[in-house]
């Protein structure tokens, strides 16, 4: 029964049963209130009886206010209702039960007219178990941003982020480190997914990518090392994304290599350029080899490391992005605000002095 409209429901129910014998209600699998057009209750179906620990006759006794605590004028309450035509209202509110508990609660309300009498129909969905999610979603949330390292510069060198999950739970991370005060190492990934299932392989993936850059070995073999381990971490059905660089301002030489996140932006004085490599997500292939590219830097020059997230959002060319690390940053951004993101979003934004 449930898989009829409510007003097709409650009209067609009350027209066979003109004397108000709401009892086959009953058999409906959410509780339901009927109210009058004052909002006093009329009827409390058995689902709707056992959730408040009201009897049939108790409820009766009781306006909607002596339940719902978020009610501040009832006339409006119902005037609100009334209005929202044939979509009905579908809010959140708190409900009291007969026992003082105070229960989370999803109403889907509707209202209808039978025999010229008004009623209110509202469908109840305890959403307690879905609010304690929603809370442990946020605190994972906030731990994965805390284990982002800040903002940072020094006289050679100056680092900003972008980092924006697309729900709550990112499968996006990226980290930077030095060595000897004149090699920075980082990398930056993304774990296909975005539920618990990569909450739980992201503590994984950032422990193995630690290991594998505290090797001294040259980059792409830690990429290499990395993806060997990572398998026996990763769903069947899942992969990882990563880029890994390091600026030895020595040199002024970047190395870097790459496992599907196959392209970065370079931006100087003179021009914007998608740096494009190939190499095979981690994860999927045990023997996957991985190569290692150099290109010389200067003062001035720009790289942006970011996720597919970003990247598909770039609505121009990436080779139209204009110069400056001001203004590249407020162009990539200005691109992140686009409507049609499906995606977490990450960057790291290195701008050498």
């Amino acid at each position: 029964m449930n898989d009829l409209p409510l007003e097709e429901l409650v009209t067609n129910i009350t027209h066979f049963f003109p004397d108000c014998s709401y009892w086959i209600f009953d058999m409906l699998n959410d509780p339901l209130l009927l109210l009058d057009e004052f909002g006093m209750i009329l009827f409390m179906n058995d689902k709707a009886r056992t959730f408040y620990g009201h009897s049939l006759e108790e409820a009766k006794q009781l306006h909607i206010a002596q339940l719902d605590l978020k009610i501040t004028v009832s006339a409006q309450y119902l005037h609100t209702i009334r209005k929202s035509g044939d979509a009905g209202y579908i809010f959140l509110s708190t409900h009291k039960k007969k026992s003082n508990e105070l229960v989370p609660i999803q109403i889907h309300a509707r209202y209808i007219t039978v025999h010229d009498k008004s009623i209110f129909a509202l469908v109840i969905k305890d959403i307690s178990v879905e609010k304690q999610l929603k809370q442990e979603f946020e605190l994972i949330s906030q731990m994965q941003k805390n284990m982002l390292p800040a903002n940072y510069k020094n006289p050679l060198i100056e680092i900003r982020s972008i980092y924006r999950p697309y729900n709550y739970v990112s499968g996006d991370f990226f980290d930077f480190k030095w060595e000897n005060n004149h090699i920075l190492h980082g990398y930056i990934f993304d774990i296909m997914g975005h539920g618990l299932a990569t909450a739980f392989n992201m503590s994984a993936i950032r422990v193995l990518l630690s290991q594998a850059f505290g090797q001294h070995i040259p980059l792409n073999e830690k990429l290499a090392w990395f993806n060997q381990q990572a398998i026996s971490f990763i769903e069947n059905d899942s992969f990882v994304a990563v880029l890994g660089f390091s600026f030895d301002f020595t040199t002024k030489q970047l190395t870097y290599s790459m496992a599907g996140i196959n392209q970065f932006l370079f931006v100087n004085q003179n021009q914007s350029l998608v740096i494009q490599e190939p190499g095979i997500f981690a994860g999927l292939d045990k023997n996957a080899i991985y190569e290692q590219h150099t290109m010389s830097f200067f003062s001035g020059d720009i790289f942006y490391f970011m996720t597919d997230g970003l990247f598909e959002l770039l609505s121009t060319p990436a080779e139209s992005c204009p110069s400056g690390s001001a203004a590249s940053y407020r162009w990539l951004c200005k691109a992140m605000r686009n409507p049609v993101r499906r995606d977490d979003i990450s960057a790291l934004c290195l701008y050498i002095k």
